[in-house]
């Protein structure tokens, strides 16, 4: 099936903590590591943490694997509203948004995970069903982890 690979996952919930203090979970290394089960070492390469141009590279670990090293580049914010990351590990290329909207009962987190490629290989091109499924369901899992994450640490 010609044409582009493009698909996305999204989750939210209701994070009891201010935007600010999701915002610095989300794009502070040392917060990282504390918030996010999956993380257990996380620095800075360069850059500024927030900022467009911070690279962040971690390590993580799913249940029943082993440990594996992701870059996260942001490449564009609005603090404390909209925060976009390339993510770059051993499962792929993919894109994450996450949007912040505070009330007074906290901020709601809705993130988005994003795969766009415009010229799959004809062996992406032939797995398209299974790629979309795989991402779907990673996607899914590690969307809701994390903002299980979030909600646990602040609450």
């Amino acid at each position: 099936m010609p044409g582009p690979l493009d698909v996305s996952v999204e989750r939210e919930g209701l994070v009891p903590a201010s935007a600010k203090d999701v915002w610095h979970a989300l794009t502070d290394p040392e917060l990282r590591v504390e918030v996010f089960t999956m993380v257990s070492q996380a620095a800075t390469e360069e850059g500024i943490p927030g900022e467009v141009g911070h690279v962040m590279q971690f390590t993580e670990k799913d249940a029943g694997s082993e440990p594996v090293v992701v870059r996260l580049t942001t490449v564009a914010t609005d603090p404390y509203h909209r925060l976009v990351q390339e993510r770059v590990g051993p499962d792929g290329e993919f894109t994450s948004t996450t949007f912040l909207q505070e009330s007074e009962d906290g901020t709601l987190v809705r993130r988005v995970f994003h795969v766009y490629q415009a010229n799959p290989s004809i062996a992406e091109r032939a797995m398209r069903r299974a790629i979309s499924t795989f991402f779907s369901l990673g996607g899914t899992v590690r969307l809701k982890a994390d903002i299980g994450d979030l909600i646990r640490h602040f609450s």
